[in-house]
């Protein structure tokens, strides 16, 4: 049957599907997930639609492959929902690198998906609605390890560049470098505002507009972060362009920068 499926949908779309989708309200038993109803009624329309064209009745033909088109095509539209927010958990799984910090985790997230493909396939909706529940407890656990990953990580190159830093410090050369992270692990109820207010990033939460810009490329909307993504900490940038930032951040006195502030060094 749903070979047949295939096949008629090209043929659909030759015989009127777009005037008769746009003419007509969709099936309520659409809207309720109703898929295998909704399926044998299309294939009805359809068979009415050959019928029509056999005894030259274009019209009728016409309007009954519409009617089949708006069944296979709105039926489908459930299933592509929880399809597409599944694939968007998986494209943030791999944008985290969630693969390389949380392997395990993060195949057994892919094993899921895979699972959910092929019940999308069979036009399960009630089994993809099960499965997006199942995904979703994968995609926390996933963001959770690579977080922890990361953050160890983190954490022991830290604590090699103390050591070395400390070590030049016996040798008499104490000025040489300051350690501030250039890189930030987001975390579960971060913000961009609270992560430059943080004291070993700027101290100072008008600075935010810092992190955004250095991190275009993996943020469009400033009030959107999520776990797992690592941004850089730009710490070379001219006084102009700390200033800037804090009106763009809408600070009350953007010149008037806190003494308490870590303020990047500046470039020269």
């Amino acid at each position: 049957m749903k070979r047949i499926y295939l096949f008629i949908l090209p043929v659909i779309f030759l015989f009127g599907c777009a005037a008769d989708t746009a003419s007509k309200p969709v099936d309520a038993a659409m809207n309720r997930g109703v898929q295998d109803t909704s399926f044998e009624e299309g294939l009805e329309y359809f068979q009415q639609g050959l019928d029509a064209r056999q005894q030259g009745d274009s019209e009728t033909a016409r309007q009954a492959f519409g009617r089949a088109c708006r069944h296979f095509i709105e039926g489908d539209a459930p299933c592509r929902s929880i399809m597409q927010d599944a694939t968007e958990k998986l494209k943030k799984t791999i944008t985290i690198s969630g693969f390389e910090y949380a392997p395990r985790k993060s195949f057994e997230l892919l094993v899921v998906y895979l699972e959910m493909q092929n019940a999308y396939i069979e036009r399960d909706v009630e089994t993809l609605r099960g499965m997006a529940v199942l995904i979703d407890a994968a995609y926390q656990e996933v963001q959770q390890a690579t977080v922890t990953e990361k953050q160890n990580r983190l954490e022991a190159l830290g604590q090699e560049v103390t050591q070395k830093s400390e070590e030049i410090q016996k040798q008499g050369q104490e000025d040489i470098f300051e350690v501030y992270p250039t890189i930030y692990v987001v975390k579960k109820g971060d913000t961009l505002p609270g992560i430059a207010a943080r004291h070993e990033i700027y101290n100072d939460s008008f600075m935010w507009p810092l992190i955004y810009k250095a991190n275009r490329d993996q943020i469009k909307d400033p009030k959107t972060i999520y776990v797992g993504q690592d941004l850089k900490i730009p710490r070379e940038m001219t006084m102009e362009e700390i200033i800037e930032a804090r009106r763009e951040a809408g600070a009350p006195e953007p010149e008037k920068i806190p003494k308490e502030a870590n303020i990047p060094r500046r470039k020269k």
